[in-house]
């Protein structure tokens, strides 16, 4: 499935995430300008689309994979800073529904 995809669904079912109080933001390697261009081909989105062109947020999060390509992922990180879940896809083929994150987000309240 695309990255456009996953981005509009979660879009599409934002208010599910902020019925729980949580924030989406989504990031990857491409620069501001490519994701601008990205959203008026896909979007809108309903959450910023970040940038990591160095890949050190990746790194941090361990989703660069060893071509250096980044793997899909969706981590909620709590109030503190600290992940408190995790989802590390091996390819990029798939991605976590949002029912599967809204479930996630609701047990960590």
């Amino acid at each position: 499935m695309s990255r456009a995809a996953q981005l509009t669904g979660y879009t599409s079912d934002l208010g599910r995430f902020r019925e729980l109080g949580a924030d989406v933001l989504a990031i990857s390697p491409q620069d501001v300008t490519s994701h601008e261009a990205f959203e008026a081909r896909s979007g809108p989105f309903g959450f910023p689309l970040l940038s990591d062109v160095d890949k050190a947020v990746g790194r941090a999060y361990g989703i660069v994979g060893p071509l250096g390509f980044y793997r899909r992922a969706v981590f909620l990180v709590g109030p503190d800073g600290v992940v408190r879940y995790a989802h590390r896809s091996l390819a990029g083929l798939t991605f976590r529904p949002t029912a599967e994150v809204v479930d996630a987000v609701a047990a960590l309240r």
